[in-house]
């Protein structure tokens, strides 16, 4: 496994209401590759605004942040650098509601991808998360377990390295959350993909490699739940 992180973040902080409300302060932390991260802590901590910074949504005020050593305010072309390297499952999924299934993987995939491989890949993702039957149902016409894991197998169509979800199963019922969760790690598993999930669920927390606990716009706690030869770097 490549001890350099795929994504390192150094002295970053964010603020909002013209510098007043401290969002982020003094962020340090790594995140290397092929390990799943729960980042953990009360509403309003800073979890979402993290993880908007990590997936280049929004823009540090101070610090820097770094992909696989690359400094994110070199990246010209931003959403094409979210599309081939960041996959990103909001909590209230934002699918486009007029739109099919299909349609909205479709228009997520990079512009190389020609028709007939964008057709396989779309039908492919939707088959493997449960929803090939309802490829050509409208967004706003599917359930809420439905539409979470169409964004799930959205976030997932460029094969992306990094997967950034922000508390995935809040809105779904047990069945679906532990559905939703399978997917995700499984995919990471097999693709060797990094995973950071924002999480209230306790048993999310505990399945992750590492616990990442926030307080107050700061990280208060980096907890490996497993041997790992590189933790000792972070």
């Amino acid at each position: 496994m490549n001890r350099e992180p795929l994504i390192c973040l150094h002295n970053v902080a964010k603020r909002f209401d013209r510098g007043e409300t401290v969002a982020l302060e003094q962020i340090n932390l790594r995140l290397h590759s092929e390990r799943f991260y729960a980042l953990c802590g009360p509403s309003g901590c800073g979890k979402s605004t993290l993880l908007h910074l990590i997936g280049l949504l929004e823009w540090p005020d101070e610090g820097e942040i770094f992909y696989e050593g690359r400094s994110y305010r070199t990246i010209t072309e931003h959403a094409r650098f979210r599309r081939e390297s960041i996959g990103f499952v909001f909590q209230f999924h934002h699918l486009i509601p007029v739109w099919t299934l299909k349609e909205n993987m479709v228009a997520a995939m990079l512009p190389e991808c020609s028709g007939d491989n964008r057709e396989h890949r779309a039908l492919e993702l939707l088959d493997r998360v449960g929803l090939a039957h309802r490829a050509k149902a409208l967004a706003r016409d599917i359930s809420g377990g439905e539409r979470q894991r169409g964004a799930i197998a959205r976030a997932l169509v460029n094969r992306p390295k990094l997967i950034i979800a922000d508390e995935p199963t809040g809105n779904v019922d047990s069945v679906n959350a532990m559905r939703i969760m399978k997917l995700l790690q499984g995919y990471a598993l097999e693709e060797k993909a990094t995973l950071l999930i924002a999480t209230h669920d306790e048993g999310i927390a505990l399945s992750a490699d590492v616990r990442i606990g926030m307080q107050d716009g700061r990280i208060e706690s980096f907890k490996e739940m497993h041997d790992y030869c590189s933790s000792k770097d972070q």
